[in-house]
């Protein structure tokens, strides 16, 4: 067995350990968005372990486009998952999607919180 096989075997071997260390984070957590930090590893990180793998072990060029072309659609589409997924969780808890007053969510650029009066500095005080 050659150093490129054995780099090629732990690559993936890295890829399946990643993949049971995530499902065994989502059996785990008890919240619906606890479980979703477990779900992107696979989708993202054992994606590209498995790329580099086939672009180091296949000599077709053709292999390594379409394994390539995968890996970027999961990642990018992760994201979007990931992130209508929490929409609907927080729907179904809440009834809707907004944050509220005291969840103190800060106004990104500004130095308000969600739903703060304009005319009151930060922190309540006046």
């Amino acid at each position: 067995m050659s150093v490129h096989d054995v780099l090629v075997a732990v690559l993936l071997g890295l890829a399946v350990v990643l993949v049971l260390v995530s499902a065994l984070g989502v059996m785990v957590m008890r919240e619906p968005l606890q479980r979703l930090h477990y779900v992107s590893p696979p989708a993202t990180l054992c994606a590209v372990l498995i790329t580099v793998a086939v672009v180091l072990d296949q000599s077709q060029k053709q292999a390594w486009f379409k394994t390539m072309l995968v890996t970027v659609v999961l990642c990018l589409m992760n994201a979007v998952v990931t992130h209508a997924t929490a929409r609907a969780v927080r729907i179904r808890e809440l009834g809707h999607w907004q944050a509220s007053p005291d969840e103190r969510v800060p106004i990104v650029g500004q130095e308000r919180y969600v739903g703060q009066d304009e005319q009151k500095p930060p922190g309540g005080r006046e």
